[in-house]
């Protein structure tokens, strides 16, 4: 501890006799950071972009010892400063700035971007990186695309219960009811209690025309899950509704309530 301490008063008095010396600013910051000192690390990394506003390292640092103090809006500032002035720089960068864009909610074209470029760069991402990048490209209308990486994910995690989840649903989104109900009974393979698997199958039936059987399917949901009791009913009843049995629709209908 007392070899810290010296280093940190031998960094201090460097700086001040020559405030822009980026080597000394970044060891200080460093130490700091082992200290588990992130606004004294902050500070020195922000006193280095002062005086080199082109050095990278630090503004990489600065968005890390910003996220440990809850920082986002900062981080995200000092991630981008940073992909400015490099556009080559680790994968895990880009991945850790669409994370954060995703946090705050930011502009999905921004977040798609960040999630691109990390995949380009990394082609080992966890499954779950995969699924969240497939659900941003599913917003965007590029279902293609979203089937490539939720199928990424299925290659790293061959038992992804949200991959096939989410494969259904991009199929469907294309019209393939087949390829859709191929996935969503693979979901129902893995995880035979999944309401969500089956309210999806539901829905897919009810789709194709296949009345009687989306029926079933709902009330499946309604047997796992209670609590959609409201909302199966109404579906329920619909259904009911289109084939003509008017009594039965309305004993649901009354359920709903």
């Amino acid at each position: 501890l007392s070899d810290i301490n010296e280093s940190i008063k031998s960094y201090q008095q460097a700086i001040k006799i020559k405030p822009d010396y980026s080597k000394a600013l970044l060891e200080l910051g460093a130490i700091y950071e082992s200290k588990s000192d992130w606004s004294a690390a902050s500070n020195c990394y922000y006193r280095l972009i002062g005086t080199k506003p082109d050095n990278v390292n630090a503004y990489l640092r600065l968005a890390r010892t910003l996220l440990k103090q809850d920082k986002i809006y900062g981080a995200i500032s000092a991630y981008q400063e940073a992909i400015q002035l490099r556009s080559n720089l680790p994968a895990k960068v880009y991945k850790d700035l669409g994370d954060l864009l995703t946090q705050i909610q930011a502009n999905k074209a921004d977040i798609l971007a960040a999630y691109q470029k990390a995949s380009e760069l990394k082609s080992d991402w966890q499954a779950s990186f995969y699924l969240k990048f497939g659900d941003l490209l599913m917003e965007q209308e590029q279902f293609a695309q979203a089937i490539t990486q939720y199928q990424k994910a299925l290659e790293l995690k061959s038992d992804f219960v949200p991959a096939y989840l989410a494969l259904g649903d991009a199929y469907l989104k294309q019209k393939d009811l087949s390829q859709a109900n191929h996935y969503y009974q693979k979901a129902l393979q893995l995880k035979s209690d999944s309401a969500l698997a089956y309210k999806k199958l539901a829905m897919l039936q009810e789709q194709a025309g296949q009345f009687d059987q989306a029926i079933q399917l709902y009330q499946k949901v309604l047997e796992i899950k209670p609590e959609t009791n409201s909302a199966m009913c109404r579906a329920i009843g619909n259904i009911l509704i289109k084939q003509g049995r008017l009594e039965e629709a309305k004993y649901y209908y009354d359920r709903a309530i």
